[in-house]
């Protein structure tokens, strides 16, 4: 009920150019690819279990690049960087709401399985309406959009919520798991290379490099959580992922800021 709130006010109340938004978008198509290859790759050739596999390809996959990326970007690039990365927001939903929903539905369902629950999920048509109305440039009624407004506005400290009972419910001591320390390693220093290489690929520089290289390297999304609490799987990689990650970012990204200048 959160987020396709939350799906919907975002898209119809978005200003952003199509043409940036196609820029953003291929490069989150891309770094996604890049970052999805390398993780299967690893999980096949550790011979990682199938609901560790599909954990560690969420947490390396997404990054938390709403709730922590947004502010962070408005103070390190000011008001256009914050603009540049709502962009990259919008792109990154769509891409939870669908290709997240099949991996973690992947890990406790068949792929034909898994499809059928994607297309039992709201999250699905909710962006598939914010889409419409974005092309459209369709203005919901005030009051239905400040009501969509209100209501999403709750889904991240739900979300904080549900980590907070995973990790309690977490045992530490498994958090010695070559699992766990394997997908923090992709999430801290494989991401930011594939991320580089993807602008570089693209040929972009300037702001929109930097920005979209500093988002793409905030710690695991949290809503990765959300996906394995729903569909099963391996709840305690991603949790301490996401926990870690966090705690290490306080360190490496103030790095990554200085070295996204030069892009």
């Amino acid at each position: 009920m959160l987020s396709p709130c939350l799906i919907v006010s975002a898209l119809a109340g978005s200003d952003l150019k199509t043409g940036t938004l196609g820029t953003v978008a291929i490069y989150t198509l891309l770094q996604t690819a890049l970052c999805w290859a390398a993780s299967a790759a690893a999980g096949r050739l550790l011979r990682m279990s199938e609901p560790s596999r599909r954990a560690m390809e969420l947490t390396t996959i997404f990054s938390n690049s709403n709730n922590y990326g947004l502010p962070l970007l408005l103070l390190a690039f000011g008001t256009q960087g914050f603009a540049i990365g709502v962009t990259n927001v919008v792109t990154h939903v769509i891409l939870v709401n669908t290709l997240g929903f099949y991996l973690a539905a992947r890990a406790s369902f068949r792929p034909r399985q898994a499809f059928l629950q994607i297309a039992k999920t709201p999250l699905v048509y909710a962006s598939a309406v914010g889409i419409a109305l974005f092309l459209f440039k369709a203005r919901l009624p005030e009051s239905l959009s400040s009501g969509l407004e209100l209501v999403g506005g709750a889904y991240p400290a739900v979300v904080l919520l549900l980590l907070g009972m995973q990790l309690r419910k977490t045992d530490w001591r498994r958090s010695l798991r070559r699992e766990i320390w394997i997908s923090l390693g992709l999430r801290i220093a494989v991401v930011p290379l594939l991320s580089y290489a993807a602008i570089a690929m693209l040929g972009l520089h300037g702001l929109t490099a930097a920005v979209l290289f500093v988002q793409s390297c905030m710690p695991a999304a949290i809503n990765s959580l959300v996906l394995m609490e729903r569909y099963g799987g391996d709840k305690d990689l991603v949790a301490m992922n996401v926990a870690f990650s966090t705690v290490a970012s306080f360190l490496y990204l103030p790095l990554l800021v200085h070295l996204a200048v030069s892009l």
